[in-house]
């Protein structure tokens, strides 16, 4: 997403999250479904632009500077 690419993605673990939806998103265990979101995403210029650029919003989401503030709120509510 960082690299203006769409995104597909697994359903494992907290990737669903991550992604948000900006990423076609696959059962992880699915290899048809994996391929049927790639052919889906190659056969799609309009697809390919709406995940770039929902993507672009998304790694909003994920800054270093928005970890420091949430990992300070914490620190601060635990010792104060």
């Amino acid at each position: 997403m960082a690299s203006n690419v769409p995104v597909i993605s697994s359903d494992g673990g907290s990737l669903p999250e991550v992604v948000g939806d900006a990423a076609l998103v696959f059962p992880a265990e699915d290899e048809d479904a994996l391929v049927a979101a790639i052919l889906r995403l190659l056969a799609s210029s309009d697809l390919q632009s709406q995940l770039v650029e929902k993507g672009q919003q998304q790694i909003q989401r994920f800054t270093w500077e928005k970890a420091a503030q949430e990992t300070l709120v914490i620190l601060e509510q635990t010792f104060a």
